[in-house]
């Protein structure tokens, strides 16, 4: 295995990492990279890609009937709804884990203000130690990102890759049109190993009508941090945004950079939670992904990130299992200062380990591969 191979020649001490947006910590310890059945590689996952098409499986061209029906797809000219003809199509979740109906918006809007509210007055607990149960209104859809029976974006095309990240686009332009929205999330699970239940490559989408309160604290952070050094601005030449600041400094650095293109950058973020983790934004500030236009540079870039992962573990009997995050600024305009802070993202985190006790007990991470010799790693994996 080339990631332990590679570990035990380079010992170190054992370092503490925070990140000041979000607080996390992270340990990164490589000699326990040493330790056996080190990296879950191994998914358990049976997956079989000598089939393009599978009479079963849901997501497949041609088995239109067995999901619900379509809420937009991208088609051949004259192909039907809900028929053969897609490059991608998009359909509600059939195992929502929440729900949207028009009580429910209402319900928001009346009874639930102070969920997502910004005031401080909004989190301190009512007088009773159990909060009564929110009801769980929201949207969830599934963004097949191609016809093919294929597992992952390394198996896509260019093109099949820019036509998924063209629908992200699309949907998060619709939905950011309405008003009860707040924040969407778009992921991708890619093999068992990584939370996915269908090995045919696909994404997911899911809109709230709040800003999760991770998102929510490093938002503020970012305005905090663009603020404090817009103040400054008269004594010292600096970004406003933290997130172009990191980008500045890591371009100069070289030390956790994969690799870079004329519009984007990817890295191994400083703060890595684990092996392989990866991060890829745009040079130029921009605080939606919805905005890009640059989505066919982004797309290739983004496939070759998953083909250095998936060569970086060579000795896998499986494909590579991973995360994809997507991560763009929260619809919510109700705090005029908080706009255009964000810098959106896109995170990829490979399942190489497993979280145990001590993760579990205190919320912290240890990796044992520093980002700086994953970073070297991946962009000699060429």
């Amino acid at each position: 295995m080339f990631f332990y191979v590679f570990l035990l020649r380079f010992p170190s001490v054992p370092e503490y990492r925070q990140d000041p947006l979000t607080g996390r910590i992270v340990i990164v310890a490589e000699e326990r990279a040493a330790r056996p059945h080190q990296f879950d590689i191994e998914d358990s996952n049976v997956y079989d890609n000598s089939k393009t098409y599978r009479k079963n499986c849901p997501f497949c061209e041609g088995n239109e009937s067995l999901t619900p029906n379509e809420i937009t797809a991208f088609r051949c000219a004259g192909s039907l709804p809900d028929s053969s003809g897609w490059s991608v199509r998009v359909v509600p979740n059939k195992f929502p884990a929440v729900i949207q109906n028009v009580p429910d918006v209402l319900l928001w809007c009346n009874n639930y203000s102070w969920f997502g509210n910004y005031s401080p007055k909004s989190y301190h607990p009512e007088n009773e130690l159990f909060r009564k149960p929110v009801s769980g209104f929201g949207h969830h859809e599934v963004i097949i990102d191609t016809p093919r029976h294929i597992l992952s974006i390394s198996e896509m095309t260019d093109n099949e890759v820019t036509d998924m990240f063209r629908m992200y686009q699309n949907r998060l332009q619709l939905l950011r049109k309405k008003e009860h929205w707040k924040y969407v999330q778009i992921f991708k699970n890619v093999g068992a190993a990584a939370g996915a239940s269908i090995p045919h490559s696909h994404s997911q989408l899911l809109a709230m009508p709040f800003v999760p309160q991770m998102i929510l604290s490093i938002w503020l952070k970012a305005s905090e941090y663009s603020f404090s050094k817009t103040k400054q601005k008269t004594k010292r030449n600096l970004p406003d945004c933290v997130w172009c600041n990191r980008l500045k400094s890591e371009i100069l650095e070289q030390k956790r950079i994969v690799e870079e293109t004329p519009h984007f950058v990817t890295l191994c973020p400083f703060v890595s939670r684990f092996p392989g983790e990866v991060e890829i934004y745009p040079k130029l500030h921009e605080s939606n992904f919805d905005d890009n236009v640059q989505i066919s540079e982004f797309a290739m870039l983004v496939r070759r990130t998953i083909i250095r992962l998936e060569k970086s573990v060579p000795k896998m009997k499986n494909p590579l299992a991973y995360n994809l995050v997507l991560n763009t600024e929260p619809f919510d305009s109700s705090v005029p200062s908080l706009k255009n802070i964000f810098h959106w993202h896109l995170s990829i985190l490979p399942s190489l380990s497993r979280a145990a006790g001590f993760e579990w007990g205190t919320g912290l991470h240890i990796n044992p591969i520093s980002p700086e010799k994953t970073a070297s790693q991946l962009a000699n994996c060429n």
